[in-house]
């Protein structure tokens, strides 16, 4: 099955052609991708328990990060692109500088796994959701949530947050005191007329 092969191509967005395709980069299935802040860099998390980070240009591997004990869900890149943030499986986060290629911290507390991680803004708070139905910023719950947590972002400007997951509700809070600001819930399910017989 090619997605659980890892295969890893990049495409030209302006025309479609396949402009590189970088061979065997992990062992099982890609869950995470992060471009580096000035695209000269890739960074791939895995199933295979490993954070990797390749050149653009040639393809070639840089750093293979070696830390987390189960799959790898999620990795992001700092504005500064000084270091990498991964979310495991394992219920752990991980930093590691993106130079040195070594882990430069490691958090748990989490009760479930963490399957997305995101530096908020520019700054070095960590943004993470996952499977204990919790987002949290800097460390703090954000509540109204009831469900698994699939994904996280933020704006830019780390003044927005957003999280979905499997109850179908995407939730907007405002980062600064955490205030929740909008939740859309998914649309409702039309009956057929077969159905409505």
């Amino acid at each position: 099955i090619p997605s659980r092969r890892g295969e890893l191509k990049l495409w030209n967005v302006r025309d479609g052609v396949l402009q590189n395709e970088i061979t065997k980069p992990h062992d099982d299935t890609i869950t995470g991708l992060a471009f580096s802040p000035d695209g000269s860099h890739l960074a791939t998390a895995s199933t295979d328990r490993l954070v990797k980070l390749h050149r653009l240009d040639t393809g070639a591997l840089l750093h293979k990060l070696e830390g987390h004990t189960n799959h790898v869900l999620d990795v992001a890149w700092s504005a500064d692109g000084q270091t990498i943030a991964s979310a495991g499986a394992d219920k752990l986060t991980k930093l590691w500088s993106a130079e040195a290629g070594k882990q430069t911290k490691s958090e748990g507390g989490f009760r479930k796994e963490v399957t997305s991680i995101e530096f908020l803004g520019t700054g070095n708070t960590l943004l993470t959701g996952g499977g204990d139905k919790i987002v949290k910023a800097a460390g703090q719950n954000l509540g109204e949530n009831e469900g698994f947590i699939y994904t996280v972002a933020s704006s830019p400007d780390g003044r927005i947050i957003v999280g979905g997951g499997e109850d179908g509700i995407l939730r907007v809070w405002r980062a600064e005191d955490r205030k929740l600001l909008h939740s859309f819930p998914p649309p409702k399910k039309v009956a057929t007329e077969t159905a409505a017989r």
